[in-house]
């Protein structure tokens, strides 16, 4: 099978899956550009060269965590369905995306940082001030001091 015979049952597979336009395009470049890679059709490529090609992208090209996924489901899904090869999903892991959580260091600042969000001292201050005691204090931690932080700042009307 040749690199368009594969690229053209890629796309029917995928049409007929009803993905999305967007999605159908993104499988259709990711596929191509993997091909093009190994200057090879899918059918002689395996699942190491799947793995060599995904480290490739983080290591060399340092393309970004959900990019390096979009090839990943792109080539899962051409491997797993339109070839109908068996794939470990062990050996082609998805690659771990850095959460960014908001930090609140002012009322209005909405700056992301990868580090856990950092409350005001008044406001931790105020909240633990209205517990009596320590099971009070460990209820609340547990299960309003979510909902505590959340009204403070989206205001519930």
């Amino acid at each position: 099978m040749t690199k368009e015979e594969v690229l053209a049952k890629l796309k029917f597979d995928v049409e007929l899956r009803g993905f999305s336009k967007h999605t159908q395009a993104k499988y259709y470049t990711k596929v191509k550009i993997f091909q093009n890679h190994f200057d090879k059709p899918a059918t002689e490529l395996g699942v190491e060269d799947v793995r060599q090609f995904l480290h490739y992208l983080t290591t060399v090209k340092k393309v970004a965590p959900e990019t390096v996924n979009t090839y990943n489901s792109g080539l899962r899904f051409l491997y797993g369905v339109t070839l109908n090869v068996i794939l470990n999903h062990r050996q082609i892991p998805r690659h771990r995306k850095l959460r960014k959580l908001v930090c609140y260091q002012a009322r209005g600042c909405h700056a992301r940082s990868s580090f856990p969000v950092i409350l005001w001292v008044n406001l931790t201050r105020s909240f633990f001030s209205i517990c009596h005691d320590k099971y009070d204090k460990k209820r609340a931690t547990l299960a309003r001091f979510s909902c505590c932080v959340q009204s403070y700042f989206h205001p519930i009307t």
